[in-house]
C-alpha cells in the first residue's frame, strides 16, 4: 500500500469511497479544461505541443496534468485510468450529489463529455483522450486516437 501512497482513515464506513469520488470529480474536470483550453490555442494556430508545454509549465500545471502530458497528444497503448472507469466515478458521484442535494455543475458538464468519448470509441482509452474527443468534435484530425 504504501508504494501507492499513503493509507489516510477517513471516518465511517463509506467515507473513503465518497472521498476518491470527490477526488475523480477533480481529475476529469481539470483534465476537461486542460482539453478546452489546448484545443482552443490549436485552433487558434498554436501548435499543440507547444501550447501545452506552455500551458503546463503556468499555475495551472497540477501534478496530474503534469504526468500525463505526454499521453494528451500521443494516446499510449494502455490507460492508466480509463474513460469507462472514470465515468462510472463521475456517475456515482452525481448520484450521491443528487441523494444529498449537493450541485455539481463541473461534474455533470464532465460526464456529458465522457458520454461522447465513449461514443466515439475512448472508452477504454486514457482520460487524456478528452482532448481526442473535443478535437472530433470540431472535426480535427485525430493523432494516434487508435
Amino acid at each position: 500500500m504504501r508504494e501507492l501512497g499513503t493509507s489516510t482513515h477517513i471516518g465511517e464506513n463509506g467515507q473513503g469511497l465518497l472521498l476518491k469520488l470527490a477526488i475523480n470529480i477533480s481529475l476529469a474536470v481539470q483534465m476537461l479544461a486542460f482539453a478546452e483550453g489546448l484545443l482552443l490555442a490549436e485552433c487558434g494556430g498554436i501548435d499543440p505541443s507547444t501550447a501545452a508545454d506552455v500551458m503546463a509549465a503556468s499555475p495551472i500545471g497540477s501534478p496530474m496534468l503534469k504526468a500525463r502530458l505526454p499521453l494528451i497528444l500521443e494516446l499510449p497503448d494502455a490507460a492508466w485510468f480509463d474513460i469507462g472507469l472514470m465515468q462510472k466515478d463521475i456517475v456515482l458521484a452525481l448520484e450521491a450529489a443528487r441523494a444529498s442535494r449537493v450541485p455539481l455543475p463541473s461534474a455533470a458538464a464532465a460526464d456529458e463529455v465522457l458520454t461522447l468519448a465513449r461514443a466515439y470509441g475512448h472508452e477504454h482509452h486514457d482520460l487524456a483522450a478528452l482532448f481526442q474527443t473535443l478535437r472530433q468534435l470540431v472535426g480535427e484530425p485525430l493523432r494516434a486516437a487508435t
